[in-house]
């Protein structure tokens, strides 16, 4: 993987799959606002990881076809001295499901992506609380 400056403060990084991923700064920090923060990166890398293995494990428990809708919201907290790492991460797993909601199979899922599956969830633990909790509409 590479990274290119492309000036001020944006860059695009050339991934070995051979995608790009472009990164601003907010433009109070000299940026553009063109593109996500690497902080906002590293949540959507932590919500993609953990709904990936979210709907895998559904997917072998038979019910992710009954599922409606299935998003994730985060809020955090930062540190205030630098390096501003996130020290509170809190995931809302929120479904909808076509007939009854599959609570036992959801909490599963769940559970198994956060304490055994998500790389990224793991990593994040060294530095933050992440909490979770499970909203059916």
């Amino acid at each position: 993987m590479k990274t290119e400056w492309l000036g001020k403060m944006s860059f695009i990084a050339h991934t070995d799959s051979g995608r790009q991923v472009l990164m601003d700064a907010k433009k109070e920090n000299g940026g553009l606002s063109s593109a996500p923060s690497p902080m906002e990166l590293v949540l959507a890398g932590l919500t993609g990881c953990t709904g990936m293995d979210v709907v895998s494990i559904l997917g072998k428990m038979k019910v992710l076809d009954d599922v409606e809708l299935f998003n994730i919201e985060v809020s955090t907290e930062r540190s205030e001295d630098h390096p501003k790492v996130y020290t509170k991460i809190h995931l809302k797993y929120i479904f909808k499901f076509k007939n009854q909601p599959a609570v036992e199979q959801v909490q599963k899922a769940v559970q198994l992506s956060q304490e055994k599956y998500c790389s990224v969830a793991g990593m994040l633990k060294k530095s933050a609380q992440i909490t979770h909790e499970i909203v059916y509409l």
